[in-house]
C-alpha cells in the first residue's frame, strides 16, 4: 500500500509538470536545431587534396561536420533477410521505388521505403561485398563496394551530416566516409574512394517484371510508406540549410549524376524527359543515357563494345522496355537492361555505368564544378 501510494504521488508530481517538461524539451530540441540551422555546432575539417569537392584542384576545401544523432542512432540492416518477388505480395506497391542490383546474375532489390529509415544496408551480392546507401535528404542511393584496400568493411551511420549528406563510418576503423562522394573524410581512410557498383532506380513493378527472379528486402515488420513523402514534396533543402541557388535549377530539382575519370555531370530529369536516348562522352568515354518516364529510370551504358563505339536510336516502347537499335549492325537493344536481343550482336550486353539520382542542391553543393547537360546542345538521336 505503501509503495502504491508513493508510486501514485510520483506519477501526479509528473503529470502535474508534464507542461513543464515538455516545455524544457522543446526549448532544448529548438536550441539544438536553431544551432546546427545556423552553424553554430559543427566541427571544421578540411578535405584531402584529391577530393572530388576541391573547389580548386589540390587545394583542401574546409567544410563542417554536424552532429544530429549519436553514432547507430539510425541503425543500418546488417543480416538483410530477402524473399522471393512471389512471397513479397502486398508489402511491396509497383510504384514504390527500389535500388536494383544485379551482380553475376544475383538479383536483388532493395526498398526506398526500407532505406529511409536504415540509411545503410550491409550485403553480399554475388560474391561481393557491398553498402547500399541512401541519404533521403539529398535523395540519393548509392552502392559501394565494401573491400578496401584489401580489408572488408561493414558501414554504420554515424549521425552526422556534412552538407546535408549522410555521413557513414566504417566499424572497422572508425573512419568517416562522405555518401555522395564515397570518400574518406577523416581516420585511416582519408581520402580514399570507394569503388562505385552500378545500380538501377527504378519502381517495384518495372524491376520485377524486368527480373522476375529477383529477391527483395523483405518489409515485413511494420513498413509502410516513405517518412519523406512530405519532405520531398516540401520547398526545404535539407535541414543545414546553406544553399545558395546560382539560378541554374531550383534546389529540389531531380538530376542524374554521373562522374568518370573525375569530370562530374549533371543530368536534369527535365532535359531527359525530352529524348529517351541521350549520347555523350565523359573523361573520353562515349555513354548513352536510357530514360524512361514512365517508371522515372535512368540508366548510362558504356557505348564501346569489344572496341567499337554504338550508336543507338529509339525504337519503341513496349512491354514495360525501350527498345532501341544501333546503326551500326541493326541489332536491336533492350534499353533498360543494356542487351541485344536480336541482330547480328544478339546475346551480348552493354557494360552498366554507376550513376545515382540526386536534388540538385545536394550535386551542386558537393561537385561544385560540375557540368550540366542541356538537350539542345545533344546531337542527333
Amino acid at each position: 500500500m505503501i509503495v502504491r501510494r508513493a508510486l501514485n504521488l510520483t506519477l501526479g508530481t509528473m503529470a502535474g509538470n508534464l507542461h513543464i517538461l515538455l516545455l524544457i524539451g522543446v526549448v532544448v530540441l529548438a536550441i539544438f536545431f536553431i544551432g546546427q540551422r545556423f552553424r553554430l555546432f559543427g566541427q571544421d575539417i578540411s578535405l584531402a587534396p584529391t577530393s572530388l569537392a576541391n573547389v580548386e584542384a589540390g587545394l583542401p576545401r574546409d567544410v563542417s561536420i554536424y552532429t544530429l544523432l549519436p553514432k547507430d542512432g539510425i541503425r543500418s540492416i546488417d543480416n538483410p533477410k530477402f524473399v522471393s518477388a512471389a512471397d513479397a505480395g502486398d508489402d511491396m506497391s509497383d510504384f514504390e521505388f527500389v535500388i536494383g542490383v544485379d551482380i553475376d546474375g544475383d538479383v536483388r532489390a532493395y526498398p526506398i521505403t526500407m532505406l529511409s529509415r536504415h540509411e545503410i544496408v550491409n550485403d553480399t551480392v554475388g560474391g561481393t561485398p557491398i553498402a547500399v546507401t541512401y541519404c533521403p535528404l539529398c535523395f540519393t542511393a548509392i552502392v559501394y563496394d565494401r573491400t578496401v584496400e584489401g580489408e572488408l568493411l561493414e558501414f554504420g551511420v554515424s549521425g552526422k551530416l556534412v552538407m546535408n549528406d549522410l555521413v557513414m563510418y566504417d566499424r572497422q576503423s572508425d573512419s568517416l566516409w562522405q555518401q555522395i562522394l564515397g570518400e574518406g573524410l577523416t581516420g585511416r581512410y582519408k581520402g580514399t574512394r570507394l569503388t562505385p557498383v552500378a545500380a538501377t532506380q527504378t519502381t517495384w513493378g518495372q524491376w520485377r517484371d524486368a527480373n522476375p527472379t529477383t529477391l527483395v528486402l523483405d518489409k515485413k515488420g511494420g513498413y509502410g510508406g516513405d517518412s519523406y513523402d512530405s519532405y520531398y514534396d516540401s520547398g526545404s533543402s535539407g535541414v543545414l540549410g546553406g544553399f545558395e541557388s546560382n539560378g541554374l535549377l531550383p534546389a529540389k530539382a531531380f538530376v542524374l549524376g554521373l562522374v568518370i575519370d573525375d569530370e562530374p555531370k549533371a543530368y536534369p530529369f527535365q532535359e531527359l524527359a525530352t529524348a529517351p536516348l541521350v549520347h555523350d562522352t565523359i573523361g573520353g568515354r562515349g555513354i548513352v543515357i536510357v530514360y524512361d518516364e514512365r517508371s522515372g529510370t535512368a540508366v548510362v551504358f558504356d557505348r564501346r563494345l569489344d572496341g567499337d563505339l554504338l550508336t543507338f536510336e529509339f525504337e519503341r516502347f513496349a512491354d514495360g522496355d525501350l527498345l532501341m537499335r544501333d546503326t551500326d549492325t541493326g541489332s536491336l537493344w533492350s534499353g533498360l537492361s543494356g542487351e541485344a536481343i536480336e541482330g547480328p550482336l544478339s546475346g551480348t550486353a552493354l557494360r552498366q555505368v554507376p550513376a545515382f539520382y540526386s536534388f540538385w542542391f545536394a550535386w551542386s553543393d558537393f561537385y561544385v564544378n560540375t557540368d550540366v547537360y542541356e538537350a539542345a546542345g545533344d546531337g542527333p538521336l
